[in-house]
């Protein structure tokens, strides 16, 4: 392509401002110059017109784990704690370079062939980090830290410490670093305390799985169930009835605006009040969750309290894709079926959550999740199925009912084709 394009549709969607009938973006140097009106494009520029399509920002994933992406399958009817503990960690990840590297990439491509052209990959190897930069995704690479049953809580803390300074020294603008205390019941204070002074020290953003699940509640208020054995191995206050994991974050100082909450299916209001005031942006991953058994996010409370909510996808492994078309309606389908409120989230709502909330989230909102002046040119073209729809709906509702990761006809990252059907 040359350095100065236009791409126009029948419908431009922005999500800054309302859509564009008969609209199109001029793309120069891999950043947006504009969005206009295509009857007000400068002559004599080059133009890819698409008409019947809708053009509006990639997607961004605010949680997967692209390591992850192979694995799909190996445990499709287990709960959580067994999924985790006797299939997820069993693997031993960190010996298997070339599995995973080719997973990871893998993951991305699959990205990309979703609309997704940044994402928020969490784990403790860089090979989901080395293949966003191999392809040019971008996003956050959270390196996780677990300190669950390690015999030398020290020496262990200060290897994750040494880890952390050496990524904090690789970050890029396009591929930010942050830290992922993998959750409440893995991280011990040692290691949470170490986790929070990197993220004050070198200004990074966190994010970590909490309230995922029922066992998760009753295993820090009571210290009972199936983390009750895990928990002999670990430094945990004694429960006393009214703690939550969500009040030991907090209390360690894990828990700040810039710290992505992930999953919050079995958040009390209480919790809620702390998050709220906290101001965390929250992430659900409908998917995983029901597939996992662990329920239902009360998403709505989320908003109630005036909190950025995103959706993501999670891994494949539990996800099972990075469809994020299919993941928005089941995402409406099972808050209207938990509620029974169907005016709760407007498809332009909805839309936000995989687009301007996950990219605010993220700390990239001058970058992604919107198309404006100065922002990289990435760019999402789909062809909706309309037949027996006589556009009764405006685009954002087009967008979340009739729009399939099949009627998906190009992704542009920096204005370059990754992906074409």
């Amino acid at each position: 392509m040359p350095d100065r394009f236009a791409i126009s549709a029948e419908t431009v969607v922005p999500m800054n401002g309302p859509p564009i009938d008969h609209g199109a973006v001029i793309v120069l140097n891999a950043k947006i110059e504009s969005v206009v009106p295509k009857h007000q494009l400068p002559s004599g520029i080059e133009c890819d017109d698409y008409p019947d399509s809708l053009l509006l920002p990639a997607f961004v994933n605010a949680h997967t784990h692209l390591v992850l992406t192979a694995f799909r399958g190996m445990a499709d009817d287990v709960d959580l704690f067994t999924w985790l503990a006797d299939h997820v960690l069993p693997l031993d990840l960190d010996r298997r370079e070339d599995e995973c590297r080719a997973s990871a990439a893998a993951g991305v491509e699959k990205c990309f062939r979703n609309g997704i052209t940044a994402v928020a990959e969490q784990h403790y190897t860089t090979w989901g980090r080395d293949a966003m930069h191999d392809a040019g995704m971008k996003g956050i690479f959270f390196y996780e830290v677990f300190g669950l049953g390690t015999l030398d809580l020290t020496r262990s803390t200060e290897g994750h410490r040494e880890l952390i300074e050496k990524f904090a020294g690789e970050a890029t603008n396009e591929i930010c670093f942050g830290v992922a205390p993998h959750a409440p019941y893995t991280v011990t204070p040692p290691m949470a305390r170490m986790a929070c002074e990197m993220a004050w020290k070198y200004d990074l953003p966190m994010t970590t799985h909490i309230a995922e699940t029922r066992e998760e509640v009753e295993f820090f208020l009571h210290g009972t169930g199936r983390f009750s054995t895990a928990r002999r191995g670990a430094r945990y206050p004694t429960p006393d009835g009214k703690h939550t994991s969500v009040d030991y974050f907090n209390d360690l100082g894990l828990l700040t605006e810039n710290t992505l909450i992930v999953h919050g299916v079995h958040l009390s209001d209480s919790d809620l009040n702390i998050i709220s005031d906290i101001k965390c942006p929250m992430l659900t991953c409908p998917t995983s969750n029901s597939k996992l058994g662990v329920g239902i996010a009360r998403v709505g409370a989320w908003v109630n309290h005036g909190l950025n909510v995103c959706i993501g996808t999670d891994s494949a492994a539990s996800g099972e894709t990075f469809d994020l078309f299919e993941e928005m309606r089941r995402f409406v389908l099972m808050q209207r079926g938990l509620t029974g409120e169907l005016d709760q989230f407007s498809a332009e709502d909805v839309l936000r959550m995989v687009t301007t909330n996950p990219a605010k989230a993220m700390g990239m909102s001058d970058m992604i999740g919107d198309l404006r002046e100065g922002s990289c040119a990435d760019l999402l073209l789909v062809q909706p199925d309309l037949e027996g729809v006589i556009k009764y709906r405006d685009p954002y509702g087009t967008l979340l009912w009739d729009v399939k990761s099949e009627n998906i006809r190009k992704v542009w990252s920096d204005g370059q084709e990754v992906y074409s059907k």
